[in-house]
């Protein structure tokens, strides 16, 4: 290679390495690894509606354009800027909400403002009408199609189709005092809408302002006060199944006591579980959510919920046995449908040197372990279930001790 070539090379690689952009701490949407979206593609892409960049443009979501717009067309009346005035604000956002996107987002300026004025407007006019009905018109589309609606629900909880939490706040607070007076904040707003949709989620349980849709409703399940773990040398994430523990004797009881559903006790044979909505929104929810921390968090806490789920549920009898026993109330289907869930929700993905149940699963399979308790398991399984089982079995008790006094009398007879 000669000298030319040489030079040709290295300038390349320089030219290469100058046009890198900087990377932002302010990131905090990604895409889904595609270890984690083979699994179940659907969960992860969105079927009516795009919001930001990621999935912007894609043909089969075109339909919803004119509904955004038309909500746009409700919003402006509502804040006291014009159009020009509005775009000019969404301006001055771009920088910041661009830094939140983990990949480079390839639209100009004025079509990335665009998308904020656009999507931003239709998700706070949305989250308007659906605490505050009367604000809907008697021709909505979205509200007035309950499918409709649940559809627009179900892609505003997806990883890839989120825009950041402070252009949501920004146009909230962009409403005239008419439309702000009186109300909650933005934050509860938002909350109050998801719960209406959306099982589990107590609005109570984040007070903090998120870094978007996805973030909040993760930060709705975990305790307000985080639980310091002590790093562990064991890699102990398994815990034995609900029907290994139900022959066990362990008893399941919904929690009556605790509204995180991360507050799982376990004492004197009794595993306490807040009780588990499941219906068609969870699965989607929960990959989602566990793909936030995967990328973002440090803190693992709800994928180890899941996952200790997951080893609860490994056949439809063990979810058949948590239905039974409340700790699931099951709006999805059959028992089957509950199993399918949890099936390789866990696979591909990193835990951490840390797990949040980790005393718990092993306070659970030394129970197992002890031969007393499957003995008294067995004794109440297969001998007093029912009444009946009992008064037999004392019946037969009472007739062997009969007959061993018959027995004894007539020795002493001899």
């Amino acid at each position: 290679m000669d000298m030319s070539q040489g030079k040709s090379l290295v300038d390349s690689i320089k030219a290469k390495l100058e046009s890198l952009s900087s990377l932002s701490n302010q990131c905090c949407i990604y895409k889904v690894p595609n270890k984690l979206r083979r699994l179940n593609p659907d969960v992860y892409s969105p079927r009516l509606v795009s919001f930001g960049p990621f999935h912007r443009g894609k043909e089969d979501l075109q339909a919803m354009e004119e509904h955004k717009y038309r909500y746009l067309q409700s919003f402006l009346p509502r804040v006291s800027l014009s159009l020009e005035e509005l775009v000019r604000v969404a301006r001055t956002w771009e920088e910041n909400a661009r830094n939140c996107y983990a990949e480079d987002v390839k639209l100009n300026s004025d079509e990335f403002v665009k998308m904020l004025v656009v999507d931003g407007s239709f998700l706070v006019e949305l989250i308007l009408r659906s605490r505050y009905p009367h604000l809907r018109s008697e021709n909505d589309r979205i509200f007035g199609k309950p499918m409709m609606i649940t559809d627009v629900c179900r892609d505003m909880i997806l990883i890839e189709n989120q825009l950041p939490f402070f252009i949501i706040k920004g146009f909230y607070h962009l409403l005239t005092p008419y439309y702000q007076q009186g109300t909650a904040s933005v934050l509860e707003i938002v909350k109050s809408h998801f719960s209406c949709f959306l099982s589990n989620i107590d609005d109570n349980m984040c007070d903090s302002e998120p870094e978007h849709f996805i973030d909040l409703l993760r930060s709705c399940y975990l305790p307000l006060v985080p639980i310091r773990l002590e790093e562990s040398t064991s890699k102990f994430y398994n815990a034995p199944k609900a029907t290994e523990l139900h022959n066990a004797g362990v008893k399941f009881k919904p929690s009556e006591s605790s509204s995180c559903l991360l507050d799982l006790k376990f004492a004197d044979g009794v595993l306490e579980i807040p009780t588990i909505m499941v219906d068609d929104l969870t699965e989607s929810l929960f990959r989602n959510i566990i793909v936030f921390e995967q990328c973002h968090c440090s803190d693992k806490s709800f994928l180890h919920y899941i996952r200790l789920l997951s080893c609860f549920i490994r056949s439809p009898a063990d979810a058949d046995l948590l239905i039974r026993s409340g700790i699931f109330m099951n709006s999805l289907g059959d028992a089957e449908d509950i199993s399918d869930v949890f099936d390789n929700i866990c696979t591909e993905v990193i835990f951490g040197r840390k797990f949040y149940f980790q005393s718990l699963s092993e306070n659970l399979q030394s129970y197992c372990n002890t031969p007393w308790n499957r003995w008294k398991a067995i004794l109440r399984h297969d001998y007093f279930h029912n009444p009946w089982s009992v008064a037999s079995v004392l019946a037969a008790l009472l007739l062997l001790l009969l007959t061993f006094i018959q027995a004894v009398c007539s020795i002493l007879a001899l």
